[in-house]
């Protein structure tokens, strides 16, 4: 089922930087190191957005995520709005041990809610710090579909902020779940076939092209920032060349 018409799922907004040959990481999967101070603000802003930020347990590993909200201005104006200071966090670990010592889990301003395809023991549980929330979906009950109901219906979480890796991003697009794409292309090239893109790596096809069309470009600090939506049938293309507001 497409996600327009799926009530039961949060609106997805992916937030990505990437070279200008649309690498997302160097080949062996570790940190770009690029992205501007502006590039950082426009990533907390984004984040802003949301009620919640998700993304995968590799990818929060490898960066050494904290899924947070430092700014005061943007904690500020979320608590004015009647919203937490900082989005609920979301980890989705598919496969691969969970490490109670990631960043992610050692400075807890926000609750922490995991989807694990593991049933966890109560005593790897209790490793974990107070407001992390495991949610063990085994088996065939583990897919996006499922962690997309789950945070809207017991949640409710009504706008997501996906920040990677590619491998959760190509999940997303492969159940069409992606309603807007946020990219800061960086005047960097890679080159190579084994540094992944947004959707993972060159040798493996979407099923089907989705179509984006283009909203808002911008130029800052020789970064290139764009913003896409969701492209439905009957939409015409309009484009704002402003700085894009988060």
């Amino acid at each position: 089922m497409k996600q327009h018409q799926n009530s039961f799922w949060p609106k997805v907004i992916v937030n990505f930087s990437m070279s200008a040959d649309g690498k997302v990481s160097v080949r062996n999967w570790m940190p770009s190191g690029f992205g501007s101070a502006v590039d950082r603000r426009r990533m907390q802003e984004i984040r802003a957005r949301g009620d919640a930020i998700m993304v995968g347990r590799r990818t929060a590993e490898v960066d050494q995520m904290q899924m947070g909200i430092s700014l005061p201005d943007l904690r500020a104006g979320r608590q004015a709005a009647g919203k937490s200071a900082e989005p609920l966090r979301v980890l989705v670990s598919a496969r691969g041990p969970l490490d109670p010592k990631m960043k992610v889990f050692l400075e807890m301003r926000a609750p922490l809610l995991v989807f694990t395809a593991y049933n966890l023991p109560l005593p790897v549980r209790s490793t974990f710090p107070e407001g992390v929330i495991i949610n063990a979906l085994t088996g065939k009950s583990f897919s996006l579909s499922a962690i997309l109901r789950v945070l809207r219906s017991q949640y409710h979480v009504r706008t997501l902020v996906c920040e990677g890796g590619p491998t959760l991003l190509r999940a997303l697009l492969e159940v069409d779940a992606i309603s807007e794409v946020n990219l800061t292309i960086e005047p960097l090239v890679f080159g190579g076939c084994r540094a992944p893109t947004l959707s993972g790596l060159l040798n493996r096809f979407l099923s089907h092209p989705i179509p984006f069309r283009l909203e808002s470009i911008a130029v800052r600090e020789s970064a290139c920032f764009v913003r896409y939506v969701r492209k439905r049938q009957h939409q015409k293309m309009m484009i704002n060349r402003a700085m894009p507001p988060a």
